[in-house]
């Protein structure tokens, strides 16, 4: 009974307003008139008050049409959308209505904008738990595997040896996803950086690159180097090197044999600027559109070797020092990735 009040309770005011318009309107009669009494026992005055009540009784009729059309219909299918999101179904899709207000056509495209990103949210826990479980299955069916020919006793010593480096690679990759799954999640749960203070990104760098040696070396790569020894930045310093070791290794992982890699650091006005350069196997525009996508490797020849987290870490901790990460590349002819952080994270976390 109150809701059926509180849906009639707008078109009183509009009733209301009517009467008032009515009595506004037989006002300049009744000031002008000379013997209001006269007015009072007319006959006019009955027609003029069912003139007036035919006129606001229209005008009524036509503001709560309008009323429930422009307004109450469309936020009453807004509701019914919500609860059907709310249900897990994130499928709902509103068209705006063309003849209603601005503000709730707004209503309708925001809306839609929030189940496309409550429906990609749930399609990428989804994906991201297959992806987990897939990549755990790989690792621990080889160990599995290699394991149980061991146990046969009938392998030679050499291919024992060789069974037990394929157990500890593995090992070593289960090892690796797990560590990189930790640091997702520690990255999209932490809202603080962990200690701000001053880093030469420049001497980071080298450190980084001097630290792969081994695996470029192996390659035959030469690392070609042009590092602004004043590169300084007020950042994390531990999540800044995590960014270096993956771009680096990424460059040695897809650069050819014998290839080149190159590494700049510069100083510019507002920040520094950071480009890794190889001359490997390249991207298709493709794979470049989903390159920091979590457990995403596009070269299937190279899947071995990494767990598709690299890039998607690299990407979350540059934004979490508010700087910016893109990349160009060629296809069979190289890869550039460019970085730019602000000279001091301090200024963006005030």
């Amino acid at each position: 009974m109150k809701n059926k009040f509180r849906a009639l309770y707008p078109g009183i005011h509009y009733v209301l307003l009517g009467l008032l318009l009515a009595l506004v309107g037989g006002l300049p009669g009744i000031l002008f008139s000379k013997d209001l009494s006269k007015i009072l026992h007319n006959e006019y005055v009955g027609w003029y008050l069912v003139y007036w009540f035919i006129i606001t009784a229209i005008y009524v009729l036509i503001v709560i049409y309008f009323r429930r059309k422009r307004i109450e219909k469309p936020v009453k299918e807004m509701c019914e959308a919500a609860k059907k999101v709310a249900n897990g179904d994130f499928s709902v899709y509103l068209n705006p209505p063309k003849d209603s207000y601005d503000y709730i056509q707004d209503m309708y495209n925001d809306f839609n904008h929030m189940v496309e990103e409550l429906g990609s949210t749930k399609t990428l826990k989804n994906d991201f738990l297959g992806n987990v479980s897939h990549e755990f299955k790989a690792p621990l069916a080889v160990i599995k595997s290699y394991s149980n020919a061991l146990k046969t006793g009938s392998l030679t010593q050499e291919e024992q040896q060789k069974s037990l480096d394929i157990i500890s690679e593995s090992a070593d990759n289960l090892s690796t996803l797990v560590t990189d799954i930790l640091r997702l999640n520690n990255l999209s749960n932490q809202s603080i950086l962990a200690e701000i203070k001053k880093v030469n990104v420049s001497r980071q760098i080298a450190d980084a690159a001097l630290l792969l040696e081994p695996y470029w070396d192996e390659k035959g790569i030469e690392v070609e180097a042009d590092l602004d020894d004043s590169c300084e930045v007020f950042s994390d310093e531990e999540m800044l090197s995590i960014v270096w070791n993956n771009l680096i290794n990424n460059a040695i992982k897809y650069g050819k044999e014998n290839g080149k890699i190159w590494i700049l650091s510069k100083t510019v006005d507002d920040g520094i600027i950071i480009s890794i350069s190889d001359n490997g196997i390249g991207m298709k525009e493709e794979v470049v559109n989903h390159i920091f996508d979590q457990f995403y490797q596009g070269d299937i020849s190279h899947r071995q070797k990494g767990n598709g987290l690299g890039l998607s870490m690299v990407r979350k901790i540059i934004d979490k020092v508010h700087g910016t990460i893109s990349v160009t590349s060629t296809y069979k002819k190289g890869s550039t990735f460019s970085i730019w952080l602000p000279k001091n994270i301090g200024d963006y976390n005030r």
